[in-house]
C-alpha cells in the first residue's frame, strides 16, 4: 500500500510515495487479474488521501495508470479468446477489467473534483498545464468501462452519460476541448477531450449488440482510429446524424429519435469517417488486404475487420435501410439448446418422443417473428453464454416437432436487466450426420458428426453443414451420410459461409443433385 507519510513536508513525503508506487509496479505480479486488483487498491488510496496537493495525486494515479497498460491489454486479449462456455473465467477477467477501470476512473474524476473545489488557486496552479491530459484521461476511462459493459452485452447506466457530460463540460469552461495534448505516450497517443467525447458517444450509437465480443473490440478500436475526422456541431449539420443531451442521462440516440424536452443538445457523427471507412473496404475488395494506415492493433483476421467496419459504415450511414422482411407481434415459447454439441443432438432427437438426449434446454419467449427469425425474450439469470453468434437449437410450438437451427445475431440489455436477442433462423429442419474424406481408391477417412442444415442436396446440388471447426480442410471429396437413414451423397466444399466459437457453416456442391 502507499506509504502517506505523515510528519515530513509535503515534499519529501511526495517525492518518498513516488519512489513508493515504482517500486510496487516493479514488483506485480505477472498475471494481469492479480495485478489489477493490486491496482485497484493503490488507485483507492491515492484519490482518497487530500494531505497532498492534487497535483501530486494526479502523478501517482499517472504511474499506477501508464504502468498497467500491458495488463489491461492482457485481460482483453485472454477475454476475447475464452469460449462461451467458460463462465467463471469469463467473469473473473471481466471482474479485473472492470474493476480496474472503474478505479481508475474514480481517481481521476476524484482529481477533478479537488481542482473544482480548492479556492486557494494552489492546485489550479500546480494542475493547469496537466488539466487537458487529466480530464481526456478521466473521458478514456469511461469509455473503457463501457466498452467492458457492452462486451457483456450489458447495459449502459445513465451515470457514465452524465459523467463523460460532466468532463465535457468541464473541458468547455476551461477553454480546452480541442486542445490536442499528449493523453498517453505512444506514435498514437496525442488527442483532445473533443476526440475522446466523440470517441465515448460514437461507441454508444455503433449498435454493438449486434456484434461479437471480438468484432465489439474491432469496433472499438476502429472508432478510435476514426475519431479525429468524427464531427459535432451545436445545431443540426451535415454528417451529424446522432445527437446527445449535455445534461447527461440518456445514451446519445439518432437524430430521428424525439429529443428530450430542455434538452441542450449536441449534434455529432461520423462526418469524413464515413468516406474513410468505406474507401478502405474498397481497398480490401481490391487487394485483398487491409489497409497499411489502418492500425486498429487487435490481431485478428482480415474477414474479421471487413465485417466489423462494414457494421460500422452500415449504423454510421444517415438512414438505416428498411427491413428485408415484416415482423410481426407473437406470443409463443421456443425451446432452445445451444452450442454444436446440443445441436447435433437436437438433429438426431425424434422430440415427441423425449428430449433426454438434447441436453441442457431453456424455454425463451417469442416477441415477435419474420420470415428470416425471431427477437425473443432470455429468461432471468438464464442464457449465460449467451453471445452474438453462438449457434442455437430451436423447437417452436408447433405439432411437427422438428428443431431447426438459428445464429444469434443481437443481444441488447434493458434498463431493468432484461436481455432481448435477435435470432436468425438458417434451418427449420435440421439432421445429424457423418462426414469423412473418400480418396481416389475408394478408402473412407474417420466419420466426423455434422449437423445437416438441408436433408438432401437442392435441385441446383447444394446444400449446408455445420462442421466442428478445422476439420476439413475444404479442398477434399468427401462424403455425407444421413443418420436417420444412411443415406449418402458425394459432395465437394464449395465456400464458407460463416465461423462461430465451435463450428463452421460450409456450403457443399453435390455431384450428382437430388431428385426433385
Amino acid at each position: 500500500m502507499l506509504k502517506w507519510l505523515g510528519g515530513a513536508s509535503q515534499n519529501a513525503g511526495a517525492e518518498a510515495d513516488l519512489a513508493s508506487v515504482k517500486e510496487m509496479l516493479s514488483t506485480l505480479p505477472d498475471d494481469a487479474v492479480r495485478a489489477s486488483q493490486d491496482a485497484v487498491q493503490w488507485l483507492e488510496t491515492a484519490s482518497s488521501e487530500n494531505e497532498f496537493l492534487v497535483s501530486h495525486s494526479y502523478e501517482v494515479i499517472d504511474l499506477i495508470d501508464t504502468g498497467l497498460k500491458r495488463h489491461g491489454l492482457r485481460l482483453v486479449d485472454q477475454y476475447l479468446a475464452l469460449k462461451p462456455q467458460a463462465k467463471f473465467q469469463e467473469g473473473l477477467l471481466s471482474r479485473a477489467a472492470m474493476g480496474f477501470w472503474t478505479a481508475l476512473g474514480n481517481a481521476y474524476l476524484a482529481c477533478v473534483a479537488r481542482e473544482a473545489e480548492d479556492k486557494s488557486g494552489k492546485t489550479t496552479a500546480a494542475l493547469r498545464k496537466n488539466m487537458p491530459q487529466l480530464v481526456a484521461r478521466a473521458m478514456r476511462a469511461q469509455v473503457m468501462q463501457i466498452k467492458w459493459i457492452l462486451m457483456r452485452y450489458g447495459y449502459v447506466g445513465d451515470s457514465y452519460w452524465n459523467t463523460v457530460a460532466q468532463l465535457y463540460e468541464k473541458a468547455q469552461a476551461g477553454g480546452f476541448v480541442d486542445e490536442v495534448v499528449d493523453i498517453y505516450g505512444g506514435a498514437y497517443g496525442k488527442g483532445s477531450v473533443r476526440q475522446e467525447f466523440l470517441r465515448t458517444l460514437m461507441l454508444g450509437v455503433s449498435s454493438t449488440g449486434g456484434l461479437s465480443p471480438v468484432r465489439q473490440n474491432i469496433a472499438e478500436r476502429a472508432i478510435a482510429h476514426y475519431s479525429r475526422s468524427f464531427v459535432s456541431s451545436s445545431e443540426p449539420m451535415a454528417g451529424c446524424n446522432f445527437f446527445f443531451d449535455l445534461n447527461g442521462g440518456l445514451s446519445p440516440a439518432r437524430v430521428l429519435a424525439q429529443a428530450p424536452r430542455d434538452a441542450r443538445l449536441f449534434y455529432f457523427g461520423a462526418g469524413p469517417a464515413l468516406d474513410e471507412v468505406q474507401k478502405a473496404l474498397e481497398t480490401i475488395d481490391e487487394t485483398g488486404v487491409l489497409p497499411p494506415q489502418l492500425n486498429l492493433n487487435t490481431g485478428t483476421r482480415d474477414d474479421e475487420v471487413t465485417d466489423t467496419l462494414l457494421h460500422l459504415a452500415f449504423n454510421w450511414a444517415k438512414e438505416l435501410p428498411a427491413r428485408d422482411s415484416e415482423r410481426r407481434k407473437v406470443a409463443s415459447t421456443l425451446q432452445v439448446v445451444h452450442g454444436f454439441d446440443g445441436v447435433l443432438a437436437a438433429g438426431g432427437v425424434d422430440a415427441s418422443g423425449g428430449a433426454g438426449g438434447v441436453g441442457l434446454q431453456e424455454t425463451w419467449v417469442v416477441e415477435n417473428a419474420s420470415a428470416e427469425g425471431f427477437g425473443m425474450i432470455v429468461p432471468e439469470r438464464r442464457g449465460e453464454w449467451l453471445q452474438v453468434g453462438v449457434m442455437l437449437g430451436l423447437l417452436p410450438e408447433t405439432g411437427k416437432q422438428l428443431w431447426g437451427a438459428g445464429i444469434v445475431r443481437r443481444v441488447e440489455t434493458d434498463a431493468r436487466g432484461q436481455r432481448r436477442v435477435g435470432i436468425q433462423v438458417i434451418s427449420r429442419a435440421i439432421l445429424s450426420g457423418t462426414l469423412c474424406t473418400c480418396s481416389l481408391t475408394g478408402e473412407r477417412g474417420v466419420p466426423q458428426n455434422v449437423v445437416m442444415l438441408d436433408p438432401k442436396p437442392s435441385s441446383g446440388g447444394y446444400m449446408q453443414m455445420l462442421l466442428r471447426p478445422d476439420v476439413f480442410t475444404l479442398r477434399d471429396e468427401l462424403e455425407v451420410t444421413r443418420t436417420v437413414d444412411a443415406q449418402a451423397f458425394m459432395v465437394m466444399p464449395s465456400g464458407l459461409v460463416e465461423s462461430g466459437p465451435d463450428f463452421d457453416r460450409v456450403r457443399f456442391k453435390s455431384e450428382v443433385p437430388a431428385e426433385a
